[in-house]
């Protein structure tokens, strides 16, 4: 029966030139058959199949197609399935149509044996019910799966899609991972890949996506991994709810006797870059510009030129004024005072040399007779 359907009649997804639908006779009766279908992930993609037939199943209409839009219920994509099939075949011209089944909650539904709340669904059946009534007739008729199973097939090809890391196109899309804010899709295995190598990076565990900055949520990712890799990323996501400024690292994990690849990376470029190493706490510090006497975040103090600490090197940043000892009370108070009689001194100096030159300008200035 599918090869028979398959044959000679147009599809949604084919080139237009595949021919046109074959005109509805007006008292004629046709057979609605739809799917609607949702894959296991909840965030993954929904589809519809739809097929038209005769009274001898010969397909007038055929097409399949994704409903875009998260968290699509199965009962949301088969209210959907018929309402876009009932929408097509008045279309077509066609008055008497029986609408087959095999989703009992539907059936239930457009019979009305039972009522749906004002919801998204509720709104569906509405829109459905309001179609029906523009048809000379309409027939709701319940049958067993295998009998709609060329509409299944058609719903079932559009929950399919393709891995933008692999390119793998033939992957059903319960196999497949969505990223919440970005929306980009990834087959499991290439994201558990991704993931892992990232983590052993100790980089950004974000969107594989070119560019993409969306980071990854442990919660959803986590079923991908062994409980290694989760720890591990556990652990990345403890020290990122640390500020930078505040973060602290065991220092044997950089004076281990059997250092790892990376270590010896570390050093290699700390060396290129002249980076230097606190002595106390092991944090690798860049000096960007300034003295070359460094405090340190965790408060000690050193030389950036060669290591040691301050004050117990020669170059030129000064000696530590920790260590200075203070002066003594009484030869502060003795330096005040040789200090205050030098100002006495100078200022007693200076109205002197100002009074006798005054009296000098006052005789030369005199007359003769007063001198």
């Amino acid at each position: 029966q599918k090869k028979k359907m398959a044959k000679g009649f147009p599809r949604i997804d084919e080139p237009k030139h595949a021919g046109k639908p074959t005109p509805a006779k007006p008292n004629g009766l046709y057979r609605l058959y739809f799917k609607g279908m949702v894959s296991e992930d909840p965030l993954a993609v929904a589809g519809l199949g739809i097929a038209i037939c005769g009274e001898k199943d010969d397909v007038l209409f055929q097409m399949k197609t994704p409903i875009f839009g998260s968290y699509v219920t199965e009962l949301e994509a088969e209210l959907r399935a018929l309402k876009r099939g009932l929408s097509e075949a008045l279309g077509l011209g066609i008055n008497h149509i029986s609408i087959y089944c095999d989703y009992q909650p539907i059936y239930r539904l457009i019979t009305g044996r039972s009522v749906l709340e004002e919801s998204l669904s509720g709104m569906l059946l509405n829109e459905v019910q309001h179609i029906r009534r523009k048809f000379a007739s309409s027939f709701p008729i319940f049958v067993a799966p295998q009998n709609i199973r060329y509409a299944y097939e058609l719903a079932r090809e559009t929950v399919k899609t393709t891995c933008a890391i692999c390119l793998d196109e033939d992957i059903n899309a319960d196999q497949m991972f969505s990223v919440d804010k970005c929306g980009h899709w990834f087959c499991s295995e290439c994201l558990k890949r991704h993931i892992e190598v990232k983590l052993l990076e100790q980089g950004f565990v974000r969107c594989p996506q070119h560019r993409c900055k969306s980071k990854l949520p442990f919660t959803r990712c986590a079923y991908l991994l062994t409980p290694e890799l989760q720890a591990i990323w556990l652990q990345r996501i403890k020290e990122d709810s640390i500020p930078v400024s505040e973060r602290f690292y065991c220092p044997n994990l950089r004076l281990h006797p059997n250092p790892t690849e990376n270590d010896g990376k570390l050093k290699a470029l700390a060396d290129e870059k002249m980076w230097r190493q606190c002595g106390k706490c092991q944090h690798m510090i860049e000096l960007s510009q300034g003295c070359i006497r460094i405090e340190c975040r965790c408060g000690h103090e050193f030389c950036y030129q060669c290591g040691a600490e301050a004050g117990r090197c020669p170059h030129g940043h000064g000696p530590d004024p920790r260590g200075v000892r203070p002066l003594p009370m009484w030869l502060k108070i003795l330096s005040w005072v040789i200090f205050l009689g030098l100002a006495i001194l100078v200022i007693w100096y200076v109205n002197v040399a100002l009074s006798s030159r005054s009296e000098a300008e006052r005789r030369a200035n005199a007359p003769e007779a007063e001198r």
